[in-house]
């Protein structure tokens, strides 16, 4: 009989939730307050998933931190997963085929980077620039586990190289929302082939709630169109 690789949720750890708050307590401020470590990040997760979840991970399968899914000669080679609907009570949603998680990442960051250095763009711009890899991390999913604390982190260090001060409702951990954003991520990763970037109004309208600077007041409705369409 074949042997599956074990499931693996983090959160179970004993002690997972004490140590994950000081950790990712000490990584804002870190990326708050050193470029290089931003850079590091924006440049490769693969090593802050690694950092953050090793003490967590399995012992007979330490890949599962810092591994992305389909990575060849590894447990994660077909690992898919998938996540309970808000839309759909009952029913799951899958995020991107392992096949496909490597040259999507590549691809992700690379345009990040490309964000970040656009400047031309306004604040709205920047915004959506920050939803754009924030969602697009989301329907990737990359790791097995631990997806959103790496997303989180991502979301801080570009926020921060724009320059936008994070706002005290922001954490890398615990997760500072619920259903509510998870329902319009959830829109953003079903949303037919070609279509998803159509939904990045809807996430960048809660997202902009974690920054200061020039969100922190009234501000015009953010809208549904994105500039970013293809």
């Amino acid at each position: 009989m074949t042997k599956h690789p074990p499931r693996w949720q983090a959160h179970a750890t004993k002690d997972y939730d004490a140590a994950m708050s000081a950790r990712c307590g000490q990584l804002l401020t870190e990326i708050v307050a050193d470029p290089h470590r931003r850079q590091a990040i924006l440049a490769d997760p693969l090593d802050l998933h690694r950092e953050l979840f090793a003490p967590f991970a399995p012992s007979d399968h330490p890949e599962y931190a810092g591994t992305y899914r389909g990575t060849p000669g590894t447990a994660l080679f077909d690992r898919r997963i998938s996540a309970e609907s808000q839309l759909e009570p009952g029913n799951d949603y899958e995020f991107c085929l392992p096949g496909e998680v490597v040259s999507r990442m590549a691809e992700l960051l690379k345009n990040s980077r490309d964000l970040l250095a656009d400047t031309n763009a306004d604040d709205f711009g920047r915004l959506i620039a920050l939803t754009y890899t924030f969602c697009w991390f989301g329907k990737i999913h990359p790791f097995l586990d631990g997806n959103g604390h790496v997303q989180r982190a991502i979301f801080a260090a570009m926020a921060t190289d724009f320059g936008y001060p994070l706002s005290s409702r922001f954490a890398i951990h615990p997760r500072p929302y619920d259903r509510l954003l998870a329902t319009a991520l959830e829109i953003f990763t079903r949303a037919p082939i070609g279509k998803e970037n159509e939904e990045l109004g809807l996430v960048a309208e809660y997202l902009a709630f974690f920054l200061d600077g020039p969100f922190d007041a009234p501000r015009k409705h953010v809208g549904s169109a994105s500039p970013y369409t293809s």
